[in-house]
């Protein structure tokens, strides 16, 4: 199947709705897509290291008996836990549509 049979199939298909329910078509125009992606992976990279600092600081705190309150020291290695769970299963998709990029023939 050639370019020219698929053409008149993908131009019966209308993303802009999903596009501005997300805000990108704003975006797009301006040719800030990637640049919002890419603070917005570097906010979660942040806030994913502040949580594994904050987990630290409560079990040191824990350790040396200024935390008596073992749950506290529970929740904050759970949101640490989960946090860097999350930022691995997104870099782990990103490098997955990254290689099927490369993958695709021209």
């Amino acid at each position: 199947m050639g370019l020219n049979q698929i053409n008149p199939l993908v131009k019966g298909i209308s993303t802009s709705g999903i596009q501005d329910s997300i805000g990108l078509q704003d975006k797009k125009e301006n040719g800030t897509v990637f640049a919002s992606m890419y603070q917005s992976a570097i906010q979660m990279l942040d806030s994913t290291n502040a949580l594994q600092k904050q987990a630290e600081k409560v079990a040191v705190g824990f350790a040396v008996g200024e935390i008596d309150n073992i749950h506290e020291v529970m929740i904050a290695q759970e949101k640490a836990t989960v946090a860097l769970q999350y930022t691995v299963q997104i870099r782990d998709k990103v490098l997955e549509a990254y290689n099927e990029i490369m993958r695709m023939q021209i």
